[in-house]
């Protein structure tokens, strides 16, 4: 079975928040799913993350996307 890069991430952000499911409610697993895409991703794996949240992000387990947006909001250049 052949997978695109996005897929395989998708799957990977996705069994990293079903691994984390017991640290409490959706705004706690996304805690832990951005804290382990912060630490152990790379900046291209981050940005293809991003561009499949910007996509709708319905692949997404709904802790992993919430993830994303706040990692994607923390990253954005500001304004000038």
């Amino acid at each position: 079975m052949f997978q695109t890069e996005q897929e395989h991430l998708i799957q990977m952000i996705n069994q990293i928040a079903l691994n984390n499911i017991s640290a409490g409610d959706e705004n706690d697993v996304a805690d832990m799913v951005a804290s382990h895409v912060k630490k152990f991703w790379s900046r291209r794996m981050k940005s293809q993350l991003f561009e499949c949240v910007e996509q709708g992000g319905e692949e997404l387990h709904p802790a992993a996307r919430l993830a994303g947006e706040r990692l994607q909001s923390e990253t954005k250049p500001l304004p000038q």
